[in-house]
């Protein structure tokens, strides 16, 4: 699956990045948003559905994310 947030994304809401912190950062974003998928399945929900319904939600999850 997708992470939530992009190296674009991390880039902009924080710093921008140096080449060798990139790839850490690409796998870093994946297991954090996956991570968040299954807190929320633990209580029943479908975070990317959450996520597909509401352009605001996204926006919290992205940020979330890069946190």
């Amino acid at each position: 699956m997708d992470a939530f947030a992009t190296i674009e994304d991390l880039e902009t809401l924080w710093r921008p990045l140096k080449d060798s912190e990139k790839e850490r950062a690409v796998a870093l974003l994946e297991v954090v948003s996956d991570s968040l998928r299954v807190e929320a399945k633990k209580v029943n929900k479908n975070l990317d559905a959450l996520i597909d319904e509401s352009v605001s939600y996204a926006s919290v999850v992205k940020s979330v994310v890069v946190d």
